[in-house]
């Protein structure tokens, strides 16, 4: 396997980074997620607490996933160097999209 080319500009380079960062934070949460219904299947609870156990997790589970998407969307997409620009004012909220279209 050859490695990756070094990046030529210093956006290509947080580009890279904050892929890296997406990757690891989508490979951390899935084993957390793991991990989670793991401990559901195989916790040993007791009759009694199931109910509340399976609630709390679930809920817990559903947030977590929720937060796995906003944090690895908001790396991909409004890192230093992303294409979207969020403004609030008095007068109201505007969001852009910026794209490089190579002629």
């Amino acid at each position: 396997m050859q490695p990756l080319p070094r990046p030529g500009t210093f956006a290509e380079g947080q580009r890279y980074i904050y892929g890296l960062l997406a990757s690891a934070a989508g490979m951390f949460c899935g084993v957390c997620s793991v991990a989670m219904i793991a401990l559901l299947m195989w916790g040993r609870w007791s009759p009694a607490e199931e109910h509340t156990i399976v609630t709390i997790f679930g809920w817990s589970l559903g947030g977590f996933i929720v937060a796995m998407i906003v944090v690895i969307v908001g790396l991909l997409a409004g890192g230093p160097v992303g294409r979207f620009k969020v403004s609030a004012s008095p007068h109201g909220a505007s969001l852009e999209a910026d794209s490089e279209v190579s002629a």
